[in-house]
C-alpha cells in the first residue's frame, strides 16, 4: 500500500478542526454546524527573474528530502489553430511520451523510472504545464531531463500515433454518458463560435489533420522558456537550480502568442433540446461569467457557494433535494479563465420532474438577484472560502503552484497574503451586485439532455426550443 506523509501544516490545521468539532453542540442540520474559522498565512516565497525574462519562484523545505518543479506556458486549447482542435493537448502529452533529442522515449523512461522521478505534462482552456516530483538525492539528474522535455522534444512519430490512436477512441466513445454529452454541448452552446467552445481534447477528425510538424511548430511557438512561469519547492539548492535554469534558458526573450480574444455576452434565452435514451434527464442553465482577474471573483464564489455549490447547505440543494425529493444533487457551479469563464446550475432528475426542478432553478437564480443574502447564509460561505484556503496548502508545492497560477492570471502578488481579509470584507450588498451583474436567467442558455416525451410539461413553455443532434464521433 502506497504510504503519503502529511505535511506538518495540514497535520496541524487537522488536528484544529477536530478538536473544535468536539466542542461543537449537537446539530440536526449541516447548515446549523459551525466550525472556528482557521487562522493560517502560507509561507513566503521568493520570486527570481531569469535571464530571459521568466519568474521563478522559490520555497525552500528541507523537513522532507522531496523536490517539486513546475512550470506554465501560453498552450492551451484556446490557441489550437482551426479544424485541428486537440493540437495543444497532443503536443503536451508526445511532449512527455516522446522522447527527447538526447534519449529516445523509452530510454528516457528508464531514467526517470530508475530515479523514481515522475514527470507529467497536461493542457487546459488556458495553458500548458509540465511537473516533476522526485527525491532531492536525484534532482541533479532529474531535473535536466525535465528541461529537455520542454525544450527538446523529440516527438516520436510512433508515440504521436499511439496517442492519436487514443484520442479517437475518447472521442468516439464520448456520447457514451449522458452526463459528459450535457456538460461538453453545454459549453459549446455557450461558447458558440468562440475557441473556449471546442473540447480540449479534439473534435472528431481533427486528429486526423494534425501533423508531426504541427506539433514542432505548435511547441516552438507556445513553450519559449521567457512566455513561461516556473517554481521550485522543497529541498534543493537554490544557486544550483537558479544556475541550472540560466544556462538551459539563456537570456533569449520571444514574442508572446496572440491574446485568446474576449468572450461575447449572452444576447438571449436559449432553449436547447438533446435527445438521449436515459433513465434522468440532464439539466443545464447558465451563461458566461467573469476573467479570473477580475476584482469581484471571491464574490462570485461566496455567491456561488450560497446558491448552489455547498455541498451540504445551498439553497438549490435545499430546495430540490430536502423539500422537494427530486434528485439526490442539484448545484452551482463556477468557472474563470483568462477570459470569461461559466457560472450555471447542473442537475439530474427522473425525466417527469425535469421541468418542475427547471422552474425551481430558474427561481432560486432570480430570487439571489432580487433580494440579499441572509447574514447566516453569508457567515457560512465565508467560513467555507476560509477553511478551504487553509487545506488547498498542505504541502510546499501546492504555495508555489499558487503563486505561479497568480501570476499567470495577471493577480496581484499579495493574492495569498490578502485572501482571507478580502474575503471577511464581502457584504450582501457585494452579493446582489454580482448576481445582478453575471446571472442571467432571463438569457441564459438551458440545455435538457433526455426523452422530452416523458416530461411532464412541455420544454417550450420557457421559449422556443432548438432540437439539437447527438453529436457525431467519427
Amino acid at each position: 500500500m502506497n504510504e503519503q506523509r502529511m505535511h506538518p501544516l495540514f497535520c496541524a490545521a487537522l488536528s484544529f478542526v477536530l478538536l473544535s468539532g468536539c466542542e461543537q453542540r449537537a446539530v440536526h442540520h449541516p447548515a446549523e454546524f459551525r466550525a472556528e474559522r482557521l487562522r493560517f498565512a502560507p509561507p513566503p516565497v521568493e520570486r527570481v527573474m531569469l535571464d530571459c525574462g521568466a519568474p521563478c519562484y522559490l520555497l525552500p523545505d528541507r523537513r522532507l528530502p522531496l523536490v517539486d518543479f513546475f512550470c506554465i506556458a501560453p498552450a492551451g486549447s484556446a490557441y489550437d489553430p482551426g479544424l485541428k482542435e486537440g493540437l495543444a493537448a497532443l503536443t503536451a502529452t508526445v511532449m512527455r511520451t516522446g522522447g527527447t533529442a538526447e534519449l529516445p522515449a523509452d530510454a528516457l523512461d528508464r531514467e526517470l523510472e530508475l530515479r523514481a522521478a515522475e514527470v507529467s505534462a497536461g493542457t487546459d482552456q488556458d495553458a500548458g504545464t509540465v511537473a516533476l516530483s522526485c527525491l532531492s538525492s536525484v534532482m541533479d539528474s532529474a531535473l535536466p531531463y525535465t528541461l529537455d522535455i520542454i525544450l527538446h522534444p523529440a516527438f516520436a512519430p510512433e508515440k504521436l500515433e499511439l496517442r492519436k490512436a487514443q484520442m479517437r477512441e475518447l472521442i468516439r466513445r464520448w456520447n457514451d454518458e449522458p452526463r459528459e454529452i450535457a456538460e461538453r454541448e453545454f459549453q459549446r452552446l455557450v461558447y458558440g463560435n468562440h475557441p473556449y467552445a471546442h473540447p480540449v481534447i479534439g473534435e472528431p477528425g481533427s486528429m486526423d489533420r494534425i501533423s508531426r510538424d504541427d506539433l514542432v511548430a505548435y511547441h516552438r511557438e507556445h513553450f519559449r522558456p521567457s512566455l513561461m512561469i516556473f517554481g521550485v519547492a522543497g529541498d534543493f539548492d537554490r544557486a544550483a537550480v537558479i544556475g541550472l535554469l540560466n544556462r538551459r534558458f539563456g537570456s533569449a526573450r520571444a514574442p508572446a502568442p496572440p491574446p485568446i480574444p474576449p468572450v461575447p455576452t449572452p444576447a438571449a434565452l436559449a432553449v436547447d433540446y438533446l435527445w438521449k435514451a436515459t433513465e434522468q434527464a440532464h439539466l443545464l442553465i447558465g451563461n458566461t461569467g467573469m476573467r479570473r482577474d477580475d476584482p469581484d471573483y471571491l464574490v462570485m464564489t461566496l455567491m456561488n457557494d450560497i446558491l448552489g455549490g455547498s455541498a451540504f447547505s445551498s439553497r438549490m440543494l435545499e430546495r430540490v433535494r430536502a423539500e422537494k425529493g427530486l434528485a439526490y444533487h442539484a448545484g452551482t457551479n463556477v468557472s474563470a479563465c483568462l477570459q470569461a469563464g461559466l457560472v450555471y446550475a447542473v442537475c439530474q432528475t427522473k425525466e417527469r420532474s425535469a421541468t418542475t426542478v427547471l422552474r425551481i432553478i430558474i427561481g432560486e437564480m432570480e430570487r439571489i438577484r432580487e433580494e440579499s443574502v441572509t447574514p447566516g447564509e453569508l457567515e457560512r460561505a465565508m467560513d467555507a472560502a476560509v477553511n478551504r484556503f487553509v487545506f488547498r496548502f498542505t504541502r510546499p508545492s501546492q504555495v508555489v503552484t499558487e503563486m505561479a497560477w497568480i501570476e499567470f492570471y495577471g493577480l496581484p502578488r499579495d493574492y495569498l497574503a490578502t485572501y482571507v481579509s478580502r474575503v471577511m470584507k464581502i457584504t450582501g450588498n457585494d452579493i446582489l451586485r454580482v448576481a445582478r451583474a453575471y446571472l442571467h436567467p432571463d438569457r441564459a442558455t438551458i440545455l435538457v439532455v433526455g426523452e422530452r416525451d416523458q416530461f411532464e410539461e412541455p420544454l417550450d413553455t420557457f421559449g422556443p426550443v432548438r432540437t439539437i443532434p447527438l453529436p457525431r464521433t467519427e
